[in-house]
């Protein structure tokens, strides 16, 4: 071996660097989970929540105050309806949490082609959830420990030489990042054209 490479250098040299390469890039990448400490707070988000969301017939959820408020706008059945997660980044589970929808919509006529009329002022009604009743729910941008929700098709990972080895596909899955530390969210891997991941708020109580 030594001797081949002592005779040929340069194909030593072009069958080596890449070796080099991989082994620097998983070292510095693994840097970060070493020195960041882990997160520690579940995350509530939902998923098929695209922006259209805000029209009738839809399910919203929203922090206010520090609660979470699920309400129903329209009297028709939607077309899509969201899915909302609690995920708990210390043991890696996640929750689905139930969000029914009220009794006696019209149904939406997506058989006939046609979109069912809608009213002029729309109907709220209130969605109890009993997952949601007594936690208290924090919607800033970072948690109390500093992590940050991302998803979309940024391309931020939270990762170096991600442009060179991350598959472009995973840049639209929903993280939770801190200096260069990231932890994926299950489920979101459909997310392929931004904004179906929707992030609700950090579990800080109970």
């Amino acid at each position: 071996m030594k001797k081949f490479i002592r005779d040929n250098p340069t194909i030593a040299f072009g069958l080596g660097l890449p070796l080099v390469l991989v082994v620097l890039f998983l070292a510095i990448s693994g840097i970060p989970a070493l020195l960041v400490a882990p997160a520690q707070y579940d995350v509530l988000y939902a998923t098929n929540y695209n922006y259209y969301n805000n029209a009738q017939n839809t399910l919203q959820i929203a922090v206010v105050g520090d609660r979470v408020q699920v309400n129903y706008i329209g009297s028709t059945q939607p077309y899509q309806q969201p899915r909302l997660w609690r995920f708990n980044p210390k043991t890696g589970a996640v929750k689905e949490i139930a969000l029914l929808l009220p009794p006696g919509l019209t149904p939406n006529n997506a058989n006939t082609g046609r979109a069912a009329d809608a009213p002029k002022e729309p109907t709220v009604t209130t969605i109890e959830v009993p997952d949601l009743a007594a936690l208290k729910v924090d919607s800033s941008s970072l948690a109390p420990d500093g992590y940050q929700f991302t998803s979309g098709g940024n391309g931020y990972s939270g990762r170096p030489f991600t442009g060179l080895f991350y598959s472009s596909r995973y840049g639209h899955l929903a993280e939770l990042v801190k200096n260069g530390r990231s932890i994926r969210l299950p489920n979101t891997d459909g997310a392929y054209y931004g904004n179906t991941v929707r992030f609700i708020g950090w579990v800080v109580a109970p």
